[in-house]
Parts: structure tokens; sequence; C-alpha cells
């Protein structure tokens, strides 16, 4: 629970609203591991606050005046990697979830949170755990399900360009390279570059081979 050196776990709060950080001050301060060592209530008050007191852990509001949590997670990351910062935030959402991941937070609670899980996860970052309330633990989860799902139902064809697509299509309707050029209103060597990177995107050498993957896919 304690640093190499028998020290309290410090830590720094930043939030805007005076009575939430008194209310999370006097919270902390009745662990006996656990001390707060400095409050800020902006963005650049934290940055400044951490550059003097150096902190264990850094609990952070993700909206702030003036400058966003999220902006002041990746700046307090950049100039002190191995500072510990729980973002503390009213948003479920995953966009500001993965934000914060993206930025290197080492937590992210929601305000609702109960008093002991605050704790915990003060102690749990210190030691180089992450922690996550259970509805944000479940948005992680569901949203990293569906992004697999959508990428393991991706073929190859859909990756391919609207130009290169329909190049595709008038091959899969049997028209030559040049009747190609002519329905597209392009030149001949056009469409066999596009061909040539219909086949690279799809791995196959033929125009028989790639009509038969598209064809497959509809």
């Amino acid at each position: 629970m304690k640093d190499k050196d028998g020290n309290k776990i410090r830590v720094l709060l930043a939030d805007d609203h005076a009575i939430l950080r008194e209310g999370l001050a006097s919270l902390i301060e009745k662990q006996p591991d656990i001390a707060v060592v400095g409050e800020a209530g902006d963005g650049s008050e934290c940055l400044e606050k951490a550059a003097a007191l150096v902190p264990d852990v850094v609990v952070l509001d993700i909206k702030l005046p003036g400058m966003s949590g999220i902006e002041v997670c990746r700046q307090l990351k950049s100039s002190y990697p191995l500072m510990k910062v729980i973002m503390l935030s009213m948003y479920e959402e995953y966009e500001y979830i993965n934000r914060a991941l993206q930025v290197g937070a080492d937590g992210y609670l929601l305000k609702k949170v109960a008093s002991s899980e605050l704790v915990n996860a003060i102690r749990k970052a210190r030691e180089g755990q992450k922690t996550f309330s259970p509805q944000v633990l479940d948005m992680i989860v569901s949203t990293f399900k569906e992004e697999s799902s959508e990428r393991e139902s991706a073929t190859p064809v859909s990756t391919l360009t609207s130009r290169e697509h329909d190049v595709l299509t008038l091959m899969s309707e049997g028209l030559s390279n040049k009747e190609i050029a002519s329905r597209l209103f392009v030149s001949p060597k056009t469409v066999e570059k596009v061909a040539s990177g219909i086949f690279r995107k799809l791995g196959v050498s033929s125009r028989t081979a790639a009509v038969k993957l598209f064809l497959s896919s509809q």
C-alpha cells in the first residue's frame, strides 16, 4: 500500500467543484495509507501542482475549465510516465472512455462510484493496476466485442474503393478492359491500373479469381 520509502500514497485532486474536492479529501484523509497533498480547480492549476508536488496518483475530473481532463492527462503522462492518473467522470459513453485510455489513464471511475471503490482504485493505481467502474468495464467489453465482430465479418471486397468496386462490377458482367474504360469514361491504361489494385487487395492474380470472390461476397 505504501511506497518503498514507507510514505503514504500521495494524491492530487483536480475538480472544478470545491465541495466535491473537499468531500473527496475528507474521505481520503481518513485512510491511514493515503494523503491528499494538493487540490486543483482547473487544468492549468493541476499541471502546476503536479509539477511542484509530484504526487503518486492524480484523481482527475474529465471536464475542467480551460483545459479538459483528457488533455491534462496526456500532458501528465508525457511529462511523468510513472505518475498514475484516475479519471473521475459523470460520462459513461465509450467516446470519453476511449479518449481517456488513449492518453494513458490508469483508471476510469464514474462520480457515482462508492467511496470504497475510489480508495481501492487509488491503491491499485499506485501498484500499477488499472481500475474501472463496472458500467465502464461493461462498455469497454461490449464495444470490443462489437468491433471484433465487425472485423470478422468484413471481406476483402469491402476494402475496395468506389472506383475499384465499379470496375470489378463491370468485370463480373464480362466486359473487357476497353469496354470498361469506355463505360467509365477513362483510358484502358487506367482500368488496368485499377484492376491491379483490385487483385492486390483481394489477394488474387487473375480477373477470373477476382470476379469469383466478388460474386461470392454478394
